[in-house]
């Protein structure tokens, strides 16, 4: 009976920790697991990210110019540094915006570390 006792107490902390590990983190939304920026976004979401993150990129530098963005300073396209497409990595932060991640170094000075853009859902 003691055995039978511990299996159902070690079954059911099992059950609890399994259903844990499984309950979406309190800053995500149910969307960033499963949905694509062209679901968020819609067809022409690269248009639209890529418009978005440029307008950013300038605004940064107008206010902090030692932070020098590689496309506004070449006057090249975005994508001449980054993808955007569907290896893009992003997020949803809790008030279901994009947020737009880029590795240090991809878009500015390494030394700038990893950027993010907040990208309003259209």
């Amino acid at each position: 009976m003691k055995r039978f006792a511990s299996l159902a107490a070690l079954l059911a902390l099992l059950l609890t920790l399994a259903a844990c590990g499984a309950a979406p983190k309190a800053d995500e939304t149910p969307a960033e697991g499963s949905a694509t920026l062209e679901e968020l976004c819609g067809a022409d979401y690269q248009d639209y990210i890529i418009k978005t993150i440029t307008m950013q990129m300038g605004n940064r530098m107008d206010k902090t110019p030692d932070v020098v963005y590689f496309p506004i300073r070449e006057k090249a396209p975005l994508t001449d540094y980054v993808a955007i497409d569907e290896t893009t990595d992003f997020t949803v932060d809790e008030e279901g915006h994009i947020v737009i991640l880029f590795p240090a170094g991809s878009v500015t000075d390494e030394a700038n570390g990893e950027q993010s853009f907040r990208i309003p859902r259209p």
